[in-house]
């Protein structure tokens, strides 16, 4: 149906009438089934207007409630013959949901009475999903205001409160009940100001509230402090928001101002107090100009403090403190209190460590018109940690002997007090020695003595404790020897101890005055160095008394007690090394196994006593027979083996001979009648030997040869011998 018969007889083309609306237009006949839908019917809705008409729109609604509350909408509209306007969930064909706000109205046919109903739907979900944005935004600002800890107030464009938190309403409790939205910024003063909530001093009520809307007007964020009937001191802080509203902030300074009031009191008695401590303290005004100073600002700046006073001395100080200065500076001045460190020369000379404070001084209105500045020397303390520091990184290291370590500690010590000299002695009895020194340009030397009466130590040793002299001209030392040998102006020395005994003294020295006194400090320093030095020279001591007894038990382990030769453990081991080497580098060597005949019957007859002389003397002229780079050793009780090194088989038989002969001539004692002899076998390495066992074998077959031979002959190895059962293999076997 595209056209309806008006009350006059005029046909409407509803198609053209509605087709091109953006909202949907849809019209149902009195038991609710549509007869007409135009195009945005179908966009909004998702079901094509041949789906619609001809049905009731029961299908739209996503509530059967809704459907059914829609029909007593509409009986009550065609009875009062009013549109009504309201919102409504549709479901569209596609499941999703379309809040639409409906316009509906009765349709009359002027014959027949009602003849159905028009209803126009918008979309209103992005309005909708807007409004909970906003709402949502809302909620989350109020959260966010009631958070500040201040007192919070926004004011709009017209100066009427938008809102504010509860901090805000309690700072102000004589004027909480007028704190409502739509209430004027003048009304809630002036409702204050009638209930004596504000202290407006000297001035008229009418003064005061002019004055302080004026300033409420510019809101340009300065600070305004403003003081209560109560005695209660707030900080105010007013600025102009984007849409020309106002935002304010309120925060309670009463103690701030206490302490401004006390310390206004006591700087009248800021000249007695400040001259007590031990720090630089001055005050400057906004273009730096001193206002005050005491007695060692002035001194820091090798001035006075009436000289000072009026001058802008930071122009005074070198350009390296001056760059170091300009940003805590500058910070200071804009209201930020500020500490730096810094290190430079000042004026009196002195290079220092200095920690500065920059304290802003406002007035009693709060604005700043100068800065106070705390200056503490801490060169001795940054001395101190850094001298602490490089110690324990270098006793602590493993990487550095005693003598590099201890040079270090010299180094260090001197920068430490800013010395030249610094020295390490020894002192036995009346004599000082120079063992460790550190000087700029080789003055001293190591091994270096001199009367111990004539050295300054003499007093360090005599005193058992840390001597301290920073001018020895001026000092009871002036007339000793020790100033007139040396003319050392400067000397700090403590005992150096090592194992609890006395050992010498470290001390460090100068030619010239020293411009700082020693402190206390100094002397624990110094203290601790001599602890520290003690402790290294006495760790190495034990070192070397620990690497001498590890020769001597090494010695003993590998050396056999009658002979003075390696023991058969230490021989063999000695062996398998040569094996290895000649595995690496094909340099040959032989073995020769030497057995002393018949020392069996040696013992029976002349007893074991002349047995052992034997042996002795035994080895005594083998030993003087071979090189330093052959073996030698006992490997059983008369048996013995040589190694010679790069020998081959023919001249380790050739070496042999002249061995059994020597014996033959040269081992004679008294008393024993037929002499001393040996047999020998001799074996040569080969690359199938992989462990000594296999060439002490063979030289234990050609030791056989020898004995079979008769004794007292040489025998070197052959393939083709033969040795019989409980030969070599016994013998390395019972390694």
């Amino acid at each position: 149906m595209t056209e309806m018969r008006s009350m006059v007889g005029i046909h409407i083309d509803l198609e053209k009438t509605f087709g091109s609306m953006r909202e949907a237009v849809v019209i149902t006949q009195t038991d609710r089934k549509i007869i007409f839908a135009n195009r945005a019917a179908e966009q909004i809705f998702g079901y094509t207007r041949e789906e619609l008409i001809g049905n009731t729109s029961r299908h739209l609604y996503e509530i059967l409630e809704d459907y059914e509350a829609i029909g007593e909408y509409n009986a009550n509209i065609a009875q009062t013959h009013e549109g009504r306007k309201y919102a409504v969930n549709f479901k569209r064909r596609n499941k999703t949901l379309v809040t639409c706000e409906i316009l509906s109205t009765p349709l009359f046919d002027p014959e027949v009475g009602l003849a159905g109903f028009l209803f126009i739907a918008r979309d209103i979900s992005d309005r909708i999903a807007l409004e909970n944005k906003a709402e949502q935004a809302s909620a989350i600002l109020e959260d966010a205001i009631e958070s500040i800890s201040e007192g919070f107030a926004l004011y709009g464009k017209d100066d009427r409160l938008v809102i504010c938190n509860e901090n805000y309403k309690k700072i102000y409790p004589e004027s909480a009940d007028m704190m409502q939205p739509g209430s004027s910024f003048r009304d809630i003063l002036a409702h204050g100001l009638a209930n004596q909530q504000y202290d407006t001093g000297r001035l008229s009520e009418e003064q005061w509230l002019e004055e302080r809307m004026s300033r409420h007007r510019e809101a340009d964020g300065a600070v305004i402090e403003q003081k209560l009937g109560d005695g209660t001191w707030l900080r105010i802080s007013e600025k102009k928001t984007r849409s020309s509203g106002t935002a304010g902030i309120r925060s309670d300074i009463t103690e701030l101002k206490t302490a401004q009031n006390e310390l206004i009191e006591a700087y009248a008695n800021i000249t007695i107090l400040t001259d007590s401590l031990s720090c630089a303290i001055s005050e400057v005004d906004l273009e730096g100009n001193c206002r005050f100073a005491n007695e060692i600002a002035a001194k820091f700046l090798n001035s006075t403090i009436n000289e000072l006073i009026g001058t802008n001395y930071r122009k005074s100080l070198s350009a390296e403190l001056q760059s170091q200065l300009e940003a805590p500076y500058g910070r200071a001045m804009e209201g930020e209190r500020s500490k730096v460190e810094v290190e430079g020369v000042f004026p009196d000379g002195l290079r220092r460590n200095m920690q500065i404070e920059y304290i802003p001084k406002p007035d009693v209105s709060g604005r700043i018109n100068g800065l106070i500045i705390f200056a503490t020397d801490i060169t001795n303390r940054k001395k101190i940690e850094r001298t602490l520091a490089e110690l324990y990184s270098v006793t602590s290291t493993r990487k550095l002997g005693i003598d590099a370590k201890i040079q270090q500690i010299l180094r260090i010590g001197c920068e430490h007090f800013d010395l030249p000299f610094g020295i390490i002695s020894r002192i036995v009895g009346n004599t000082y020695s120079i063992n460790w020194a550190q000087c700029p340009n080789g003055e001293l030397e190591a091994g270096a003595s001199f009367p111990l009466g004539d050295t300054y130590c003499s007093h360090t040793i005599e005193a058992d404790k840390p001597i301290a002299i920073a001018h020895t001209a001026k000092s009871e030392l002036a007339l000793h020897p020790c100033y007139r040998a040396f003319a050392l102006e400067a000397y700090i020395g403590v005992p150096l101890l090592v194992d609890g005994e006395r050992y010498g003294t470290i001390n460090f020295t100068s030619a010239d005055v020293r411009q700082r006194p020693f402190t206390k400090t100094d002397k624990e320093i110094i203290r601790q160095f001599a602890d520290w030095v003690g402790n290294e020279i006495a760790r190495q001591q034990d070192h070397d008394e620990l690497m001498e007894a590890k020769v001597r038990l090494e010695r003993i382990a590998s050396v056999d007690d009658l002979t003075s030769i390696l023991n058969r453990r230490a021989f063999l081991e000695r062996a398998n090394t040569e094996v290895a080497r000649f595995r690496r580098t094909q340099e040959t060597f032989s073995a020769v196994l030497i057995d002393i005949d018949h020392f069996k019957s040696i013992n029976d007859t002349y007893g074991h006593g002349v047995g052992d002389e034997v042996l002795k003397r035994f080895t005594a002229v083998v030993g003087k027979l071979l090189r330093a780079v052959d073996v030698f050793g006992r490997v059983g009780g008369e048996e013995f083996c040589v190694l010679l090194d790069r020998t081959g088989p023919a001249d380790a038989l050739m070496v042999a001979e002249r061995i059994r002969e020597t014996v033959t001539t040269d081992c004679k004692l008294p008393g024993v009648a037929d002499g001393v002899s040996c047999s020998m076998g001799i074996a040569t390495i080969s690359n199938d030997d992989v462990e000594f066992s296999t060439l002490l074998q063979r030289a234990d077959v050609a030791l056989y040869q020898a004995k079979n031979n008769g004794r007292n002959s040489c025998c070197a190895y052959q393939d083709d011998m033969i040795r019989e059962a409980g030969s070599a293999a016994a013998f390395s076997n019972s390694e």
